[in-house]
């Protein structure tokens, strides 16, 4: 899987990090933990660039993502009954 800015095509590097703000003030890099605080378990849904400062949901950071066996299960199982 691809990770990078929506917006600005930046990929985050491992040393990058991100601050659990208004929040515990925890320090991590939120990619490690898929925007979810180690220090107070607060989910985040948005994510700021390092690069152009936009924030953007945090989702829209992944590309290429491979879905879920069950996923595509479902998928399939729509299609059979043209739903």
């Amino acid at each position: 899987m691809k990770i990078h800015c929506p917006l600005c095509a930046y990929r985050p590097h491992a040393g990058d990090r991100w601050i659990c703000s208004p929040g515990c003030d925890t320090v991590w890099n939120t990619f490690d933990t898929r925007a979810r605080c180690p220090g107070c378990s607060k989910q985040w849904r948005v994510t700021a660039c390092p690069a152009c400062d936009v924030t953007s949901p945090h989702n829209d950071w992944y590309h290429d993502e491979v879905p879920d066996e069950a996923d595509c299960e479902h998928e399939e199982n729509r299609e059979l009954v043209g739903v």
